[in-house]
C-alpha cells in the first residue's frame, strides 16, 4: 500500500490496494482526518474517526480525469509533510503506508523515506 503526496496541490493519491482496504471498512462516505503521530515525525490519517469537537476533515474523491482516488490535505499541508520528511517542496513523492491500530482507532501511517527517517540516529 502506498500514497503519492503532491506538494503542488496538497493532494494525497491512494494506491488501489490502499483504497480497497479503506473501502471494505466504510459503509457510505469516507471523511479523512490527517495528523502527525505523537512522538514521531511520521504522518498518518484515519477514516471517519469519532471526534468530540469540530475538526477539519477531507473527503475521499474520485478524479475522473486522472482515474485515481485521493483527498486534499490542508491541515497539515502536504508541503509540511514533505518538509518534515526532508523532501523537496512542491514535488511528488511515493511513500509506503502501514496500517495500524491505536485504542479503537484504525489509522494509516505514511512512512517517511528510510534513508531520511529522522527518528533513527544518523550514521557516523
Amino acid at each position: 500500500m502506498f500514497v503519492i503526496i503532491d506538494g503542488e496541490d496538497n493532494s494525497v493519491t491512494l494506491s488501489e490496494a490502499l483504497y480497497k482496504d479503506i473501502e471494505k471498512d466504510v459503509d457510505n462516505e469516507a471523511k479523512v482526518f490527517v495528523f502527525r503521530i505523537a512522538g514521531t515525525t511520521t504522518y498518518g490519517f484515519a477514516i471517519n474517526p469519532e471526534l468530540d469537537q469540530p475538526t477539519q476533515l477531507a473527503d475521499i474523491q474520485y478524479n475522473a480525469k486522472h482515474r485515481c482516488v485521493g483527498f486534499e490535505s490542508l491541515n497539515p499541508t502536504v508541503n509540511k509533510m514533505l518538509y518534515d520528511y526532508g523532501l523537496p517542496a512542491a514535488t511528488k513523492a511515493k511513500l509506503s503506508v502501514e496500517k495500524g491500530v491505536a485504542g479503537n482507532v484504525t489509522y494509516y501511517a505514511i512512512l517517511p523515506p528510510h534513508e531520511r527517517h529522522r527518528d533513527t540516529p544518523e550514521k557516523a
